[in-house]
């Protein structure tokens, strides 16, 4: 078949612009879906997206103007899990952030055993005694044994905060406001678990020094008072724990207490160098080391501080304890919650009379020592 030029000229043609329409196209499309993946990229903002305290700073102003459209987006579903009257759950970081402040303030939040609970009362199994084993000798039976199991119950109880706090504070509410209630909430919270834990009597929670199966060192008679302390009777509490519970041990004593140590000196009370002097010293790096830093060493295991210990000397008075505080378990039923109220009164505050608001914060744990011959106390002469 004889194709004239001009023929051949119009195919030509219509071969190179339905080239250059296709790469067109696909440009455009490759350039569409990079413009569509970029805007993809960029997430609207929303409640979700603005920074935690903020975040927060919006939910106290919306709890307390009652703005139900805001606190929309921060409400959960009213469950029993979630003690507080309205119902409203704490956002996530700031809770973070309490309970980051009450690791940093106390104790039994930082180092013992965290157990989040599915319902009020959990049992957890502990080993009371264990197996024996025996040599019987050539054809002999051996003595069987069987380990001893005992429980531990935790059994949440409510735990709540109240404050007062200007209405002008509420309805002007800043990151400033946050880090302030973090820092109230937080060290309240600290405290009292602190307290309960170490020294608790049943109100609503044993802590060490109140339980009666943990081991006791008594000073010798006469010895009644925090002053009469010795170093003897700080290294008996080691040999009362079995040694697969000394790793992580340490003392938890009042600073005050831990005063009164520091100042025994090798030669007797008025002559001599403190024992913290000499070159193998039985106290070492000795500071006020506040709140959960360590304070020192003694006998090679660390010394902590509580202002929940005792202060106040007398005779059968536990003052200091010895063991791992991983043996108390802080179980965990429910978060925090906050809400705040506009009538009624918080101690002597008359709210309505006074322009203020209460601010409640609720959370629900339990505390129990879960193995308590894993800790020795010492107490004064009767």
């Amino acid at each position: 078949m004889d194709i004239t030029a001009d023929e051949l000229k119009g195919m030509i043609n219509e071969a190179t612009k339905a080239n250059i329409d296709d790469a067109f196209k696909t440009r455009e499309d490759t350039l569409v879906k990079s413009i569509d993946d970029k805007f993809a990229s960029f997430k609207p903002v929303t409640e979700k997206s603005v920074d935690g305290k903020e975040r927060m700073a919006t939910f106290i102003k919306a709890v307390y103007n009652k703005d139900n459209a805001i606190l929309s987006t921060f409400r959960k579903a009213m469950t029993e899990s979630t003690g507080s009257a309205g119902g409203f759950v704490v956002p996530e970081e700031f809770t973070a952030e309490v309970y980051r402040i009450v690791e940093d303030f106390g104790l039994i939040a930082k180092m013992a055993t965290r157990i989040t609970m599915g319902s009020d009362t959990m049992n957890i199994p502990t080993l009371s005694t264990s197996v024996s084993i025996s040599y019987p000798g050539e054809a002999l039976a051996g003595t069987e044994s069987q380990p001893v199991l005992a429980q531990v119950q935790l059994l949440a109880k409510t735990c709540v905060g109240l404050t007062a706090m200007s209405n002008e504070l509420l309805a002007d509410a800043n990151v400033s406001v946050v880090d302030l209630l973090a820092q109230l909430f937080a060290e309240a919270i600290a405290g009292e678990v602190d307290s309960q834990g170490l020294v608790g009597t049943g109100a609503p929670f044993t802590g060490i020094l109140g339980n009666a199966s943990v081991n006791v060192v008594t000073m010798a008679t006469g010895f009644n008072t925090f002053a009469s302390v010795t170093l003897a009777d700080l290294r008996d509490l080691i040999t009362q724990i079995k040694p697969w519970a000394l790793q992580g041990a340490g003392y938890v004593m009042n600073r005050t207490v831990w005063a009164i140590i520091q100042k025994i000196r090798t030669g007797g009370t008025n002559s001599g160098d403190f024992f913290g002097a000499s070159t193998n010293a039985v106290i070492v790096g000795a500071t006020q080391g506040m709140p959960t830093a360590t304070a020192g060493f003694l006998w090679g295991y660390p010394v902590y501080l509580s202002d929940k210990m005792p202060t106040t000397t007398g005779v059968s008075t536990k003052f200091v304890l010895f063991g791992n505080l991983k043996h108390i378990f802080y179980g965990v039923r429910q978060e925090l919650s906050v809400d705040t109220f506009n009538s009624g009164s918080v101690g002597a505050i008359n709210l309505i009379d006074q322009n203020m608001s209460g601010v409640r914060v609720i959370a629900r744990h339990a505390i129990a020592v879960g193995l308590p011959t894993a800790f020795a106390v010492l107490r004064t002469a009767s």
